[in-house]
């Protein structure tokens, strides 16, 4: 796993996509760690949709295939060009086309069967240790059942570079959380058509890096992260040059352990990728944004956020759309609509200021939002930069609530994570809402 953390260090340095300490401190963000254990208190009242948003139950007009509630006629670069640039429609993964069906009981049997073109493998015994696939990887349907435990699973190879296509690892129903407990999934090199759909990650790589998936491609197109519970000790995700890739249906915490026992500050929940739709998760962490994104060079560069419930009651560090050092052009669009936004922090505690904004997007609408907590909208008018920007129409500011309880697929914070474990993950200490 040491060559893995290394290759993904290389990876972020070269795509743009990931940090270091000193890279994030550079566009200013700090580093402190969520305590996602906090109780609950009790919820205010549930408000109605955000003007311009969908009730609940709307008819779907273009429902993705992966996750049928979300309906692609409603993100504008699907349907259409316009002030944010050429039209790009979302292509969903296509499945894998299998011609056996296998059951595998250990690490050597997965890395085995799983290069066999056309396999359906089922995990029938807990496996400790990761499993690399070491080539190309092409039709492949792994299940790992409920009560199922593995370790991390690398598809495909950074060097040489492999080519992989149509691979999804599941739970044993498609469409639904009902899959056993992984540590981290990785998709390597020239990636295309993979599905991540209803199992549990609790980012368990063996180097501590915490995340819960990584497409470390380039290229990489066409893949779904669906119906997930994500419990991760430091970042979530982090996406390399991806297009079309669909986060839907997924519950995620982030920062669940300290800097210090990671050996480095990062936590955000989802970042990076070149064309990116973010629908109908609840994200809680913080550290560095529960999604941010980063301009490079690709052609239409967009992110499509929506209906999400966001949580940052420590630095209310939300959505994101920014410029590293080494970037020579803006992200082209971005849109944050119609997410429920809890978003707490304390300056005067040596905390950073709240978050919502894309400074370094052409096009950017931050929109028909309920905002909880201490973003107004007269800091959202303050925030807007250059370019055709809109970060207040149809949003509502209230006062802080306590988000409701998770929703399905469940709390992330019932996965347990790897050891070692952090009795106080808060470190250092950040004030949460009063």
């Amino acid at each position: 796993m040491r060559s893995l953390l290394i290759f993904g260090l290389a990876f972020v340095a070269t795509t743009g996509c990931g940090s270091s300490p000193s890279s994030d401190a550079s566009v200013g963000d700090s580093a402190l760690p969520v305590d996602s254990r906090v109780p609950p208190r009790d919820t205010g009242p549930v408000l109605p949709p955000p003007t311009g948003c969908p009730e609940p139950g709307a008819a779907v007009a273009d429902p993705y295939p992966w996750y049928p509630a979300l309906d692609l006629a409603r993100i504008p670069f699907h349907v259409t060009d316009g002030a944010w640039g050429a039209q790009m429609p979302i292509t969903a993964p296509a499945p894998p086309v299998t011609t056996r069906s296998i059951t595998v009981t250990t690490a050597d049997e997965l890395e085995r069967e799983g290069l066999v073109p056309g396999s359906e493998i089922t995990v029938m015994a807990d496996i400790d240790r990761t499993v690399t696939l070491l080539g190309d990887v092409t039709d492949l349907d792994l299940i790992v059942p409920p009560g199922v435990t593995m370790s991390n699973i690398n598809v495909g190879r950074a060097s040489p570079p492999s080519m992989s296509r149509r691979v999804r690892v599941r739970g044993s129903r498609p469409g639904e959380h009902s899959g056993g407990r992984l540590g981290t999934v990785t998709f390597f090199s020239d990636m295309a058509d993979a599905i991540l759909d209803g199992v549990d990650l609790n980012g368990a790589d063996g180097d501590r890096n915490g995340l819960a998936w990584y497409v470390a491609t380039d290229p990489g197109a066409r893949i779904a992260i669906v119906n997930v519970r994500a419990h991760a000790s430091a970042s979530v995700a982090l996406h390399g040059e991806v297009t079309d890739l669909v986060i839907a249906g997924n519950n995620l915490v982030s920062g669940a352990r300290s800097r210090e026992a990671n050996g480095f500050p990062e936590g955000w929940g989802l970042r990076g990728g070149r064309r990116v739709v973010v629908f109908d998760n609840r994200i809680e962490g913080n550290r560095y944004h529960r999604v941010r994104v980063h301009p490079g060079d690709a052609e239409a560069e967009y992110a499509w956020i929506a209906d999400n419930v966001l949580v940052d009651p420590y630095e209310a560090r939300i959505v994101w759309a920014a410029a590293l050092p080494s970037a020579t052009t803006p992200w082209d669009g971005f849109w944050a609509v119609c997410n429920t936004v809890y978003a707490h922090s304390d300056p005067s505690a040596g905390c950073l200021g709240h978050s919502f904004e894309a400074p370094d997007a052409t096009y950017a609408r931050l929109t028909n939002n309920t905002l909880f907590g201490v973003i107004t909208e007269a800091d959202q008018r303050a925030r807007l930069t250059t370019g055709d920007q809109d970060y207040t129409t149809d949003n509502t500011f209230q006062p802080w609530q306590e988000p409701p309880p998770w929703g399905p697929p469940g709390d992330p914070r019932a996965v347990p994570l790897p050891a070692p474990a952090t009795p106080d993950p808060q470190d250092p200490s950040c004030p949460g809402p009063p």
